[in-house]
């Protein structure tokens, strides 16, 4: 790249359409993303030796963009690949032809998704694949650490390149498109209000008020770089954005130095497991003699593959006949935002706190987990009947109390209790039963 902040010409951004959700919704609509190169040129592909098309395993056309970050390692968005295996997945090093075969396709041997990343707000929106050998072609690009200020200012321009849309709605390119944005402040960004006002540490935006040049459909994933100290630095990775160059409509990245740590920590093999569960759980009270039905869940909400080593379940307090219904988790390996589950039944037979816990480890972890879940055992005498008959037909949206607690069908049903329904079952908790004042 020549000049001393930027060569490249032309940027892209991932966009959302605004045809699919109003700018003020509050849940991003991560199927309605959208991102190309608007306003931008033909790259000089002398100056990305680093980019990287992902695809899938089975295609020609890449879905998203890269970079090459060196030992087998490739940068992207974690929206790119979220819920897709590594299996599933190619890169193609140095692949600056739509459906060309140009450069080096490799398959994927892991994928590592930022354990914080936000579905919704795409917080944190990076993943790191782990490729199944070196690429023979390009070469890797330097990451910027510590933080954008020590690269940028506000208005200083940056460059990105990607193979999106040359417009909202338009066509795909051929060859690799470029463009360059200048870096707005996130104070300027928020003000164009909606999803913009969430923006935080883990991203940055860029591009002109009155829009013109953007990223579009296709270019997440790919690179924003600068020219810094003589060597070329990528700041960002293109994440997301409202609308195709569109004023006032900035692209927004994940910031590469705020997660730097996290993304150096995968490919030093230092990444911890991530196990996501409910530690306590407060359930229904019920009367002696009942059974108590609860599911424990464990999420791999992390990038490394992990295996149980040890599950066991327990009761105190006055808890007693409990029952494994189903167990999914014991023995079992869970990969990236995988779970399993272990049903149980209980019961009582004096007044009192049921507990039950269930005690696990896992392999990578020196950590035991406990997860516990309390239920309060009674005579009856201090709780409501309710209107619920075990003879009658219930559709959706009849409601029901039951012991203290009211009730919606979400399908038909009859002789189902409500308080064993359970997640899957026919009845949804509404809250309190407002007619018991027991």
């Amino acid at each position: 790249m020549k000049g001393t902040t930027h060569s490249l010409k032309g940027v892209m951004r991932h966009t959302l359409l605004a045809t699919s959700i109003a700018a003020s919704a509050s849940v991003m609509a991560i199927g309605d993303l959208d991102t190309a190169i608007v306003g931008g040129n033909p790259a000089n592909t002398a100056d990305w030796p680093f980019y990287t098309q992902i695809l899938s395993a089975n295609g020609t056309t890449a879905f998203c963009g890269g970079s090459y970050i060196g030992d087998g390692y490739v940068l992207t968005a974690a929206h790119c690949v979220r819920n897709k295996s590594a299996q599933s997945l190619n890169v193609k090093v140095a692949g600056f032809i739509l459906a060309g075969n140009d450069g080096d396709r490799i398959s994927v041997e892991q994928v590592h998704s930022h354990p914080q990343y936000n579905n919704q707000t795409l917080h944190n929106d990076v993943a790191v694949l782990k490729l199944s050998r070196l690429p023979n072609v390009g070469s890797s690009v330097t990451l910027a650490q510590s933080s954008i200020d020590y690269y940028a200012r506000e208005g200083d321009m940056l460059s990105v390149a990607g193979l999106g849309r040359l417009q909202e709605g338009g066509v795909r390119p051929t060859n690799l498109y470029e463009v360059d944005v200048p870096l707005v402040s996130d104070a300027v960004c928020r003000q164009s209000g909606g999803h913009y006002s969430n923006v935080g540490a883990s991203e940055f935006c860029a591009g002109y008020p009155q829009g013109q040049k953007d990223s579009c459909s296709g270019d997440s994933g790919g690179p924003i770089v600068i020219q810094s100290g003589g060597q070329t630095v990528q700041l960002g990775v293109v994440s997301w954005g409202i609308g195709c160059a569109r004023p006032d409509k900035y692209g927004v990245y994940a910031d590469v130095a705020a997660l730097g740590q996290w993304i150096a920590s995968v490919k030093d093999g230092s990444v911890p497991v991530s196990v996501g569960y409910q530690e306590q759980q407060t359930l229904a009270d019920f009367v002696i003699g009942d059974r108590v039905k609860h599911t424990f869940t464990v999420t791999n909400t992390g990038s490394p593959t992990f295996t149980f080593n040890q599950l066991n379940l327990a009761t105190l307090g006055v808890a007693e006949g409990l029952v494994t219904t189903a167990d999914t988790c014991s023995a079992s390996t869970l990969t990236q935002n995988k779970s399993c589950k272990v049903s149980v039944e209980f019961s009582a037979a004096t007044t009192g706190i049921a507990q039950v816990s269930m005690t696990f480890k896992v392999d990578g972890s020196n950590t035991t987990y406990v997860a516990r879940v309390f239920a309060t055992a009674t005579d009856g005498s201090n709780v409501c009947t309710g209107t619920w008959n075990k003879d009658t037909v219930y559709t959706r949206p009849d409601r029901v109390t039951y012991r203290g607690t009211e009730y919606e069908a979400k399908y038909w049903t009859r002789g189902d209790v409500p308080s064993e329904s359970g997640l899957y079952g026919p009845w949804k908790v509404v809250g309190a039963d407002p007619t018991c004042t027991k």
